[in-house]
Parts: C-alpha cells; sequence; structure tokens
C-alpha cells in the first residue's frame, strides 16, 4: 500500500482507496520503469485513448482495450485489418474513437520498425533520454507540467518515426507513467 502520495491527486483520492485496478496501477505501473515492449505499448495506447477524455474514463476500459487489442501483441495489432477496426466499433466497453483505434494500429507497426533498428522499443525510449531517468523532487501533482522540452522532442521523434496522437502532453505523461521520468514520492521505481 502507498504511504505517501501527492495531497492534491484528486484521481488518487477518488479511486485509490476502493478501486482494485486503479490501486494495482498506481502501487506497481505508475512510475516505475517497465522494459517490456508490450507493456510499454500498452501504457502508450491509453494515453493514446486518454488524450481529450476523462483519463480515468479511458483506464477503467484498460481490461477490454486489452481483449481489442490482442493483449498488446504487437506483431498482431500491427497486422490487423479494416475490418479489424469497424469490428471495435462495434465491440462493447471499448472508447468508439475511429482515428485512435488506427492510431493504435498505426504505432504498432512503428514500434516494430523501431524494434528492427534498436532492437526493442524499450531501448529507443531509453535512448532517447541518454538511459537516465529524471528525478522530479516535486511535493504536488500540480507542479507536474503538462509539457517539457524532453516531452516535445520525444513527440518530434515518434511522429517522425510514424506514431499518431502522440504529442508532447501524451508523450510526457507516458514518460512519467513508464518511469524515464520518476515523480513517486516514495522512492519506488528509480533507476
Amino acid at each position: 500500500m502507498l504511504t505517501k502520495w501527492f495531497p492534491d491527486d484528486i484521481l488518487y483520492q477518488r479511486y485509490y482507496p476502493d478501486h482494485p485496478l486503479y490501486r494495482r496501477y498506481m502501487e506497481e505501473e505508475w512510475g516505475i520503469p517497465s522494459h517490456d515492449d508490450c507493456h510499454i505499448f500498452e501504457l502508450l495506447t491509453i494515453g493514446v485513448f486518454a488524450a481529450g477524455l476523462n483519463w480515468h474514463a479511458s483506464f477503467i476500459k484498460r481490461p477490454r482495450l486489452a481483449e481489442a487489442f490482442h493483449h498488446w501483441d504487437i506483431d498482431s495489432i500491427a497486422k490487423m485489418t479494416d475490418k479489424d477496426v469497424d469490428d471495435l466499433m462495434a465491440m462493447d466497453g471499448i472508447i468508439h474513437n475511429r482515428r485512435k483505434i488506427e492510431a493504435t494500429i498505426k504505432n504498432a507497426k512503428a514500434v516494430q520498425a523501431i524494434q528492427k533498428i534498436y532492437g526493442s522499443f524499450d531501448e529507443f525510449l531509453w535512448t532517447l533520454v541518454n538511459h537516465k531517468q529524471k528525478r522530479l523532487t516535486i511535493q504536488r501533482i500540480s507542479e507536474l507540467f503538462p509539457t517539457t522540452p524532453e516531452s516535445d522532442a520525444i513527440a518530434k521523434q515518434l511522429k517522425e518515426h510514424g506514431f499518431s496522437f502522440t504529442g508532447s502532453v501524451t508523450v510526457y505523461a507516458f514518460m512519467v507513467t513508464i518511469g524515464l521520468v520518476n515523480a513517486r514520492l516514495d522512492g519506488k521505481g528509480l533507476e
């Protein structure tokens, strides 16, 4: 159980005590580096689906999104067709945004191309930050900026590699989520 958290984080205060998926995410994932490409892609995709929406609305659909996207198997996602997109648009329990569904497939193909060059999506991302985790020393969630020069640069790199729906705000949230930037008050996830 988390013993130290941001006093002004409304989502945490609202969902952490009673929502087991959110609690597990906050305790075991948020800000803790993952080096598994499928898991990293999952977290990026959740952020893509959350763009322009309430973050929690996207997060609670995570189990259904996993079903929709082959439990985050990048190769299977990259093979999805227009018919698969149509099927997902009719699937219950996911966000029905055709452009975001298509972006997920496009992004899976971009990850495959990156894997051929760098060996893994993880290696590519850590290369962009010189293999150094940035440690934030903030005391309130409101001090976490929506973008940084680093997220601007990584968003640009992702766009050049063919990614969609990966603007600087989404990318910075993703960087914090996967531990490229560590903003945890409990010190967990430091590399």
